[in-house]
């Protein structure tokens, strides 16, 4: 693939894609981006399959992943992804209020393995920057893309980000989510502008909160943070039961 047409497919997924699910969910997660693209090849196999599965701004998590021939996740003992299956706590304890050992770790194996981000699903699995990173220490598109944004991630979070926090508030005005769950501390500036305001911190400051048009929007420690414990995200969901119902 050559580098012009690597741009604009890059610009074309920049533009549209925001992640995995269903808009008309109830329960949406927004992260500021995608793990993953390890390498050059693989952020290609990323777009190409994209591309090719129809250049759809939200994915079926589990058949794009197939599709992508990462299968280990949705086998039938899958293990759980670090990231996910801390989410899928949280929402499972949504339910009923969880005891300190619940939800069960194969509750939430067979909930990844086939109901998380799926296109007909409840959940949505978004994303404020589209492109995927290992890590906020490693930049790959610089040496593989002629985009002028692209060429540190300081000049990509800076272009891409009005257009993003625009798209994700038409998406929240127009389906009325129950419940948004941005993950991640250190984007709390960014949460902000796209609730319009300021939040509550909640359990001396473990979590935010916030109620904006009946949608509960709550800031979370990212998954990955060290020290977070499970019973954490018990403890939100179980915080967030108790104003649903």
């Amino acid at each position: 693939m050559s580098q012009s047409s690597n741009d604009e497919l890059l610009t074309h997924f920049m533009q549209t894609f925001y992640g995995y699910g269903n808009y008309q969910g109830d329960y949406w997660f927004i992260g500021m981006e995608e793990g993953g693209g390890d390498t050059w090849a693989e952020v290609q196999k990323r777009l190409t399959t994209w591309h090719a599965r129809g250049a759809q701004p939200l994915e079926d998590l589990v058949d794009y992943h197939l599709a992508l021939g990462i299968t280990q996740p949705f086998t039938d003992h899958p293990k759980i992804q670090p990231t996910w299956g801390k989410l899928i706590r949280l929402l499972l304890s949504l339910d009923e209020k969880p005891a300190l050992d619940t939800p069960k770790p194969e509750t939430i194996r067979q909930f990844q393995r086939a109901q998380w981000a799926r296109r007909n699903g409840n959940v949505c699995l978004l994303e404020l920057f589209p492109l995927p990173s290992p890590s906020t220490k490693k930049w790959l598109y610089r040496d593989h893309s002629a985009l002028p944004e692209l060429v540190a991630r300081k000049s990509y979070r800076h272009k891409l980000s009005a257009q993003r926090i625009e798209g994700l508030q038409a998406q929240i005005a127009r389906c009325h989510p129950k419940v948004v769950i941005f993950y991640s501390f250190s984007y709390l500036d960014y949460w902000r502008d796209i609730v319009g305001g300021e939040f509550q911190a909640e359990d001396d400051g473990a979590f935010y909160y916030t109620l904006v048009n009946q949608t509960h929007f709550v800031v979370i420690k990212h998954p990955a943070a060290r020290g977070v414990t499970n019973a954490y995200f018990n403890k939100v969901g179980d915080f967030i039961r108790k104003r649903l119902y």
